[in-house]
């Protein structure tokens, strides 16, 4: 009898107690493996945000133009829009001859701030039909080639004029052409408004 009682017993805890020991050892580590998922998911997704972020504020770019100014780790660029800085590092694929004046190309990541880090600088050929603008104002004085015009900004502006060209003091003109590097309006068109 008192075997019976002892097996018994024996399946008593083996059926009940030993069961419930193991679920009571089980149930913390699943809070922890929980826990530790939501906190994978939640580092995961703040890192997804600074990676947004970050390719937000630094994005591929360029800034074509006319270099204005130049240091060993910085150039000025003058484009369209404005005058743009752009950085030159040791990474940085450049022409070795790099003047002022010349029309650049400079591709890379724009910052917050506007300034351009480069990646490479490529010398662009500068053709007439890149650079040409028009200006039309009045002539307040003619000399040989060069005339003086009173543009729309109340400014005057030297002109230089083909040898064919049939104006008068005081006449307004429309003028097609470039600058030069001496700052002189190159005509290659004049319509004298009559």
């Amino acid at each position: 009898m008192i075997k019976l009682i002892n097996i018994i017993i024996i399946i008593i805890i083996i059926n009940f107690i030993i069961p419930y020991a193991l679920a009571v050892d089980a149930s913390p580590s699943s809070e922890i493996k929980s826990k530790l998922e939501e906190l994978k998911k939640g580092i995961a997704s703040k890192a997804a945000k600074l990676k947004r972020e970050v390719a937000q504020k630094l994005t591929n770019k360029s800034y074509v133009g006319t270099v204005e100014n130049k240091t060993n780790n910085s150039l000025t660029v003058i484009t369209k829009n404005g005058a743009k800085i752009v950085t030159i590092n040791q990474d940085t694929v450049s022409p070795k001859t790099l003047n002022l004046k010349n029309y650049v190309a400079a591709l890379g990541d724009i910052d917050d701030t506007g300034v351009l880090t480069a990646k490479k600088i490529i010398l662009l050929p500068t053709t007439n039909s890149q650079l040409k603008t028009y200006l039309w104002g009045q002539i307040i004085s003619i000399s040989d080639k060069l005339i003086t015009l009173k543009d729309k900004d109340v400014k005057n502006v030297a002109v230089s004029l083909n040898s064919q060209s049939q104006v008068k003091l005081n006449d307004f003109v429309i003028l097609t052409g470039t600058k030069n590097g001496n700052d002189i309006f190159e005509a290659g068109f004049i319509f004298v408004i009559p």
